[in-house]
């Protein structure tokens, strides 16, 4: 008998292990940006969110999720939480990193040095400001100009990746409005107008602003609001605010990506991932307060600053995401910034070496 007990559990171990094994692990990260609500909410909501017949079971809080579709477990999560897009993307070429929601200019560069990435869809649009110093009394973009203009040396601006896209938007306005931009610390006035901080981390900008290191920030929500609320600065404008009226208006930030090795090899696990962030993205839309405690909850900001924070949550492409995404690269190349794939290419010269829209909706 005890053999026989043995054996039927030696049995039971190697079919759960088989069954084990056939279950992905998928290594996935985000950005401590609203920006990324929908993920986070997947994450804090958890199996309240069961009615969207698509969510996240906890496993390990904060880093190990099921994803689970109508009841089925098809993959485990192992959550990252990235500094910036670019860190995002070394990870990606190091093959540290599956899938992310994360910068689209940041997926772009990656795709520029050689990194076998795809955007698989839109993730969010707006929720970027530029906030400045309390003791600037500047608001608006008449008055930022008048502060550039009138400055006797370039005015510094922090930004806190390379490939973000507050630091990309500005630089491709500022450079439409005829404002020179450098990221040499030695620059005087007669070389540009506005010097660039590579502040490292959405985490430093509060302190450069505090300690007087930069007179201005451009940010992803939620932090020009948290800025403003503690009285450390203010939010001077919105980016969509920026010359040439109405080119940055609904402009996308953020994206869904992922690697062309495990979009090729976990196809069903990958449409789950977006799946899950198309569900919940349309619900933060239909319950925005519910989603703004949730995501207050996740990263201990009170609740009326994610709200104050707007922006538009969704995967569907549209012509509208589709013109405005076209944007980055036209900027970038602009600003001599894309050097490999990407060089001198319209985003419409290079649609299947940047996308992949298998697993989104898509309108003409």
């Amino acid at each position: 008998m005890r053999e026989f007990i043995l054996s039927v559990f030696l049995a039971m171990f190697f079919v759960g292990s088989a069954l084990a094994a056939d279950i992905p692990v998928l290594r996935c990260s985000y950005g401590i940006t609203t920006h990324q609500q929908a993920f986070m909410v997947a994450m804090s909501m958890g199996e309240e969110l069961k009615s969207l017949g698509v969510w996240l079971a906890p496993v390990v809080p904060k880093e190990k999720y099921d994803l689970m579709v109508n009841g089925e477990k098809v993959a485990r999560l192992n959550v990252i939480v990235t500094k910036s897009g670019s860190e995002a993307t070394s990870l990606f070429a190091q093959d540290h990193l599956d899938l992310t929601v994360n910068s689209f200019p940041a997926m772009l560069s990656g795709i520029d040095r050689g990194t076998k990435i795809k955007v698989l869809g839109p993730l969010q649009a707006d929720g970027i400001a530029m906030v400045s110093r309390n003791d600037i009394d500047v608001k608006g973009w008449d008055g930022f100009s008048a502060y550039v203009t009138a400055a006797k040396r370039p005015v510094t601006v922090g930004y806190h990746s390379p490939t973000s896209a507050p630091k990309i938007v500005f630089e491709g306005a500022m450079d439409a409005s005829g404002f020179r931009i450098t990221g040499d610390a030695n620059a005087t006035k007669t070389d540009a107008d506005i010097l660039m901080v590579d502040l490292k981390s959405i985490s430093n900008a509060i302190p450069a602003l505090v300690a007087g290191q930069v007179e201005f920030c451009v940010l992803p929500a939620p932090t020009p609001e948290v800025v403003e609320s503690k009285k450390q600065g203010h939010i001077v404008l919105q980016l969509g605010d920026l010359p040439p009226e109405g080119q940055w208006t609904s402009f996308p930030c953020c994206c869904i990506a992922g690697t062309e090795k495990i979009i090729a090899e976990q196809p069903r696990a990958v449409k789950a991932y977006v799946d899950l962030i198309t569900a919940v993205s349309k619900w933060c839309m239909e319950h925005k307060h519910d989603a703004a405690v949730a995501t207050s909850n996740w990263l201990g900001v009170p609740v009326e600053i994610i709200e104050g924070a707007h922006m538009r949550f969704f995967t569907d492409v549209t012509p509208k995401w589709l013109h405005n995404a076209s944007e980055y690269p036209d900027v970038l190349n602009r600003l001599g910034q894309l050097t490999g794939r990407l060089k001198d290419k319209k985003l419409s010269d290079v649609m299947d070496v940047v996308f992949d829209f298998s697993f989104v909706s898509v309108s003409q």
